[in-house]
């Protein structure tokens, strides 16, 4: 019997979890995103057309495809030159298809059925979503890419927000209801996953929801955000936002390559791995690394993780979890 399967994050997290579980016959799954991101192609798009952020919907749509290896391409495929050098063909596409069907939401289904997807990939609201967040020494940032590139180290974050009413789309609350297992992550905490998790209505619908929740921890600590964070301090404010415990906590035991860890030496202070402390009975703990060395693209002008999970082993242990 098919198992559903809801994916909640945006960008390499998410199609981390989504390229190694759609390889599974047992799975119907959907993949919940962000429509928080403002930053880099998405951003200039948002500005200039007027649309709703198509960067972490494209990424999930290419995960997801049983297309051809060069549409796949095509879709990540960054322009280097010109008026459009930083853009992605994906993300012109997407704007482009939600000026056509007057519906981004719509627009991302027609995208689905082009690009042969497996699954559905779900904007988690419908509206603007500008977030923000305020310390406890009073000052403030607007925008997810301003947030993302802020220090908050030496401050406590008293909320984090959106400006407007932000709702859950009435896809991705049906999608939560109807799931039999949520994945949670990884991705950056406060500018991939908790964006999703503070919409309107998204903790009442989640506390009605029946599904298990698979927590797989971030690999790494961000700078600036994350300095030092343990599995412990990941699963603790993360259950806060939610309001409900998780069920499975999925903790990588394998160490990186010494070149990974150099890659990170010189943007991360302190500790740049984050620290198993977490003695539970909910914890798994498995072989989660992928030691691909990762290069950043000439075109592409935000930062990457170049420290990942495995797709296959995530997708595996994952399994294993769904089947038990």
């Amino acid at each position: 019997m098919s198992k559903n399967i809801v994916t909640i994050g945006g960008g390499t997290g998410s199609y981390t979890v989504l390229s190694g579980l759609k390889n599974f016959p047992n799975v119907s799954l959907t993949a919940l995103v962000s429509m928080a991101d403002d930053g880099g192609s998405t951003g200039a798009l948002i500005s200039e057309l007027g649309v709703l952020p198509p960067g972490d919907v494209r990424q999930c749509l290419v995960a997801l495809s049983e297309h051809t290896e060069v549409i796949l391409e095509l879709m990540n495929y960054r322009f280097n030159e010109g008026k459009l050098a930083g853009h992605s063909f994906g993300n012109i596409f997407l704007a482009a298809l939600e000026k056509v069907t007057g519906d981004f939401a719509q627009g991302v289904e027609v995208a689905s059925d082009i690009l042969k997807v497996k699954g559905r990939v779900v904007p988690i609201t419908k509206n603007k979503a500008k977030l923000a967040v305020t310390f406890d020494d009073g000052t403030a940032i607007e925008g997810e890419s301003n947030i993302d590139h802020a220090n908050f180290i030496g401050k406590k974050v008293e909320k984090i927000f959106y400006k407007d009413n932000v709702k859950i789309s009435f896809h991705a609350a049906l999608a939560l209801l109807n799931a039999d297992y949520i994945v949670l992550g990884p991705g950056d905490y406060y500018t991939s996953i908790i964006p999703n998790i503070i919409v309107n209505s998204f903790k009442e619908t989640i506390a009605e929801s029946k599904a298990k929740i698979i927590l797989p921890i971030n690999l790494t600590n961000k700078e600036g955000h994350t300095n030092d964070w343990k599995v412990s301090d990941y699963v603790r404010n993360i259950e806060k936002y939610l309001g409900k415990p998780v069920d499975f906590i999925l903790v990588n035991n394998e160490n990186p390559l010494p070149e990974q860890i150099e890659a990170y030496k010189t943007e991360v202070k302190g500790e740049v791995l984050v620290k198993d402390d977490f003695e539970d009975p909910r914890v798994i703990r498995e072989a989660l690394l992928s030691y691909t060395v990762f290069e950043a693209k000439k075109a592409d002008t935000l930062k990457r993780s170049f420290i990942r999970h495995d797709s296959k082993k995530l997708a595996d242990c994952i399994n294993k979890i769904i089947n038990k």
